[in-house]
Order: C-alpha cells, then sequence, then structure tokens
C-alpha cells in the first residue's frame, strides 16, 4: 500500500531505496498534505534500531541550548505539569525539576502507554522526535489533544523536509531510517487538524541538517485565520546559550506574541539560509556585530522574491572598539593618579593607544561598513529605533531608503505590573541602583562602579551574565561593599526588582536602546543612560545623561537622580513610558510599515 499514511491520499514515487529488512524499500511524497517517508512501513525491530542510531545523529538534550527549557521558561508556570514523548534524558529531567516543573516522559514508540493519562492532565506536550517515528500518527496526535489541558501548549521538533539544506541533502535525508519526513506545511496542517491553531515554527540548522521546532496551542473551536504570514530572520546564535536572556531574543520574541493578537503570524528562522516562500513578508532582525550573516539570509530571501523589512538596530562601534582595546590597562595601573589622569583624557574623548585614538572610525573587520550598506540597500523597508539612528546610519553609510520608526519597547504585562516584594524578601534591599544588562565592556558597568565606589549609602544591584570573566573581575574589584551581582533572573523577578529600585543605571559606550532601560523605566526607575545615540529621544525629561567615558559625569548623574526620585517621579516615569513603549504600539508601528512595504509606498 502507498497511499499517504496520514491522509490517505495517493503518494508519488521519489526514489528507491533497496532491500531492507521490510523487503524492497522506497521514499514517497504525499503532494496533498506534505508528509514523505518510507513505504512499505519498517517492521519493530528496524524502527527500535533506527530510533537509536536517530538520536545520536540528533541528540534529545542539547546542554548549551534546550529548547523545551526555553518554552518552558517562556511561557509556563511554576508547577505546571508536562508530557514529553521522546528520549528520556537524566539531564532534562534535572532542568525541568530545577525550573518547577513536573515532567513525565513517553517513549514516542509506545505512544499507547499515554492510555494511563487522565484527559486534561498536562499543562503542555513536546513530542520531540515522535511522529518521525510513528507508524499512526493520528493515533498519537488523538492521545495528546486528550491529554492536554484545553489551551495547553503543544511543542513539536521534526527534521524539516523543506529547507534548502535537506533538500540539496537528496536521499542522504533517509540515511538514518526515519520512516517520516515532514516539514512546515505537514506540521500546521495537523495543528489545524487536531489543535485548532497555527503555530509558530522556529526554523534552524543544527547537526549538519535543518529542523523545525513548534510551538502551538491545544484550543477549543474553529482555527483563527491571520491577515498576513510573516517570516523573521534572526541570526542563527540568537538562542544559542540559555541563561543569555538577551534584549534581541525578548523583541523577537514579545513581537511574535503581539502580533499574534493582531491576526498576523509570525515565523522565525534562523538559517543562514532561509526559505521565504508563502510568506506576506519577510523582517530581517540586523545584528550590528555580524552584519555578514544577515547579509547571507538577505540573499537567500531575495531568491524566493520577497519583499524584506530590515529592523536595523544600528551601532557604530568604533568607540566601544578603541575601549575595549584599551580600558582593561587603565583599570588594572595601581597608582590612583595616573589612573584618574588617564581617565580624565578619556572623558575628553582625546585618549591615545599606540597608532588607535578615541575618536577615529575603527572597526572589528575591515569590510563591515560595506556588508552594512549592501544589506540595507537590498531592504525594501528599514524599521529604525530612532530619528538619531536613522540619521546617523545616513551618514556613515552614505545611503538611504524608505524607513519607519518603530520604537523598542517593552512588556507591560510584567513590567510596572509586579511589586517590588519577591525581590525585597530575597535580597533584602530596597531603594538601590540596578544595572541590568550582559556584564561586558559594551555597557560599562566598569566605569559605573568605579564612579560610585566611593559612596556605599547607595546599595548597587548589578543583573546579567557575565560575557568575559576578566572584565566581572574588575567589577567586582572596583564594587563597593554594598553592591550585590545577580547573574539572571526571570522576567517577573527582574520586574519585581525594578520596583524595588530608584535608578536603572547602564550608561553604555554604545546602545540600540536598551531594552532593559525601557523595562527598568516602565517600573519606574528613573533611567541614567549615555548620551551617545538616541535615548533622549525616548526618556526626554524623565532621563539623566552622562558622557560613558566620564566618571565625574556619571557619578554625578546616578546620584542628582537617586537623590531626586520620588513617588510622584515613580509614577509619571512609569507612565509616560507605558503611554509609548510597549509591544501593542511597537506591533501597530511595525504591521504599518509592512502594509507601506507591500504597498510600494515610501
Amino acid at each position: 500500500m502507498t497511499n499517504c499514511r496520514y491522509c490517505g491520499c495517493d503518494t508519488i514515487h521519489v526514489a528507491n531505496l533497496g532491500a531492507g529488512r521490510s523487503g524492497n524499500m522506497e521514499a514517497r511524497e504525499c503532494n496533498q498534505c506534505g508528509l514523505a517517508g518510507l513505504f512499505p512501513f519498517p517492521d519493530a525491530e528496524f524502527i527500535r534500531h533506527s530510533f537509536e542510531i536517530y538520536q545520536k545523529h540528533f541528540p534529545v538534550y542539547d546542554s548549551n541550548f534546550e529548547w523545551k527549557l526555553f518554552f518552558t521558561r517562556s511561557y509556563f508556570n511554576d508547577g505546571d505539569r508536562v508530557l514529553v514523548i521522546g528520549a528520556e534524558s537524566p539531564e532534562m529531567a534535572a532542568a525541568f525539576k530545577n525550573e518547577d516543573i513536573d515532567v513525565v516522559y513517553v517513549n514516542p514508540l509506545n505512544v499507547d502507554s499515554t492510555s494511563r493519562f487522565a484527559d486534561g492532565e498536562f499543562d503542555a506536550v513536546f513530542i520531540w522526535d515522535g511522529l518521525d517515528f510513528a507508524h499512526n500518527i493520528k493515533r498519537m496526535l488523538s492521545e495528546v489533544k486528550r491529554v492536554v489541558k484545553p489551551d495547553g501548549y503543544v511543542s513539536i521538533r521534526a527534521r524539516d523536509s523543506q529547507a534548502r539544506v535537506n533538500i540539496e541533502l537528496g536521499m542522504d535525508n533517509f540515511v538514518t531510517g526515519q520512516p517520516n519526513f515532514m516539514g512546515r506545511k505537514f506540521i500546521k496542517r495537523i495543528y489545524n487538524d487536531f489543535f485548532n491553531n497555527v503555530p509558530n515554527s522556529f526554523m534552524l540548522d543544527i547537526y549538519n541538517n535543518s529542523f523545525i521546532i513548534t510551538l502551538g496551542k491545544s484550543t477549543i473551536g474553529v482555527t483563527k485565520r491571520y491577515d498576513m504570514n510573516v517570516l523573521m530572520l534572526v541570526h542563527h546564535y540568537l538562542f544559542n546559550k540559555l541563561d543569555d536572556a538577551t534584549g534581541p531574543r525578548g523583541r523577537v520574541l514579545n513581537t511574535i506574541n503581539m502580533l499574534d493578537r493582531n491576526c498576523v503570524k509570525a515565523d522565525v528562522s534562523l538559517s543562514m539560509r532561509p526559505r521565504a516562500e508563502g510568506y506576506d513578508i519577510v523582517h530581517l532582525f540586523h545584528n550590528a556585530w555580524e552584519t555578514q550573516d544577515g547579509l547571507s539570509q538577505m540573499i537567500s530571501a531575495k531568491e524566493d522574491n520577497a519583499k524584506v523589512v530590515v529592523s536595523t538596530i544600528y551601532m557604530d562601534p568604533s568607540e566601544t572598539n578603541f575601549v575595549i582595546n584599551t580600558i582593561d590597562k587603565i583599570f588594572k595601573i595601581p597608582g590612583q593618579e595616573e589612573r584618574d589622569a588617564y581617565l580624565n583624557t578619556l572623558a575628553q574623548g582625546k585618549l591615545m593607544a599606540g597608532k588607535l585614538s578615541q575618536d577615529m572610525r575603527f572597526y572589528a573587520r575591515w569590510n563591515i561598513e560595506e556588508d552594512q550598506r549592501t544589506l540595507l540597500e537590498m531592504a525594501d523597508r528599514l524599521l529604525c529605533f530612532s530619528y538619531t539612528e536613522m540619521r546617523q546610519m545616513s551618514l556613515n553609510l552614505n545611503s538611504t531608503r524608505p524607513f519607519s520608526i518603530v520604537y523598542n519597547s517593552a512588556n507591560d504585562e510584567t513590567f510596572g505590573a509586579i511589586g517590588p516584594e519577591a525581590f525585597v524578601q530575597q535580597y533584602g534591599v530596597k531603594d538601590f541602583v540596578i544595572a541590568a544588562g550582559h556584564v561586558e565592556w559594551r555597557k560599562n558597568q566598569l566605569m559605573l562602579l568605579y564612579a560610585l565606589r566611593n559612596n556605599p549609602e547607595i546599595p548597587v544591584v548589578i543583573v546579567g551574565a557575565r560575557t568575559n570573566e576578566g572584565y566581572h573581575e574588575l567589577c567586582k574589584l572596583w564594587a563597593h561593599k554594598n553592591t550585590i551581582f545577580i547573574p539572571q533572573l526571570k522576567h517577573r523577578y527582574l520586574a519585581s526588582a525594578f520596583a524595588a529600585a530608584r535608578v536603572h543605571a547602564l550608561p553604555s559606550w554604545i546602545e540600540g536602546i536598551a531594552l532593559s532601560t525601557i523595562e527598568a523605566a516602565m517600573c519606574g526607575c528613573t533611567p541614567v543612560v549615555a548620551d551617545r545615540a538616541g535615548e533622549i529621544e525616548y526618556y526626554g525629561e524623565y532621563g539623566y545623561y552622562a558622557n560613558p567615558g566620564s566618571v565625574d559625569h556619571i557619578r554625578s548623574s546616578v546620584i542628582r537622580a537617586f537623590r531626586n526620585h520620588t513617588s510622584e517621579i515613580r509614577a509619571n516615569t512609569s507612565e509616560y513610558i507605558k503611554g509609548r513603549y510597549t509591544f501593542r504600539k511597537a506591533v501597530e508601528m511595525t504591521i504599518d510599515a509592512y502594509k507601506k512595504t507591500l504597498a510600494g509606498g515610501e
């Protein structure tokens, strides 16, 4: 029998695979639903052996970045009960336990064992490589539908048959012996058939292969209809490190969620060679440090004749690159008089280091400006955080394109909606200066801590993952005794920290309007930011602006912000930010930009 194992329609021959345990085998594909696979379906021993080989090729647990944990932290609640249909992993089980998630595993080759679970028992179900080996796909999905709660989450991982990498691999795709091979078309079909939902899909290239990871809900009623389908392109390591809660990652996820509320469905590709067929528009998030990757993604999207808008997130890294190469040496000088002399020169913008000067154009890669110019000129529209960003980009690259302003924004359903109690209870501190962001040269926590080293009456809280051990040690060296370092906080606890603080100080050398500052200001913190980019467009009279190279300027700005902070200022700051920089407003601006691009308007 060669009819499709899912929908029963006729299949077309793809290739002969030769003799196997179950006789002569061939690969066939269904044009109706998109499922491809092996015919005849192999016997149980073949499947068991193939599944073992598959797991060696594509491990179920990735210690560097685990998607199941990522979705758990982003969308689930403490105490949720989760079913994983996939290979069991002791490391994974321990990680779930640390997240206060109750997890149960079911072998995907014995899905009938789910009969022991009650209806609606689980808040979420992960089908991890399970569909790739299921003889009766409908049986497995029916059980998932039964055991997951209404509005519970369903996540699937499978190899992506529609990816360019897998298309080029051809018959090598079947070398692991998996009997089913599927792509976005088929997976969206099954979400529609069983869960009345259209999932968000994340496409990525790993293990020299391409995968699709989806997240959707099991809903009651008719599948929601969408007015527009968007493919978001992000750099390939945006989701590489689980404990690295980057602003860009949060921006992408919040944009996806808010677009969905506005009847726009967005998928995300981390592939260097994405496919854009079937999408109305492509939205590329530019990574200022790795423009060549965005350029590769842009070229691939244009091969499919896609309309592409680019979130420019443009930053001139010249001064930052200079600082990274020099400032650590200043802070290692033992004599205060000599050290402060160098810092005074730095504050004036006149520091020299060999042939390098603080005011020169200085790039880590010689051709990055050319890559940026090429990328932006290929775009149909640019989305900029501020007019300052657009102006600086035009001057540096001598190039202009149609553009829209789309504010960087924060989630007001979390920030400004949670009180200080949880943080105060855990850390025993209130009314302090907080700096949230990667602990790294660019964010400039070292200058902040040095500036406040003689002010222990002002407690300081540094929240962020360390990206450079040497820099982190220098920060600890110059921090006063009332400084707390916290490597990571979940969003609801970070919101509580901001609610407990008076001031958020992040006088970065370079920023694309820091998300953490917006989040803190949304909670009522007085923002202290650098005077280098477009921050004054965001915070106006509610912010304090410091020269990131001036210890004196940073100190005076922070102390004034701290002492001037009142409950009235706190309330006004929060109200001002919530009135302008929410994802609701940002997504309205984004959709308007999409429509202008599709219409060909300026």
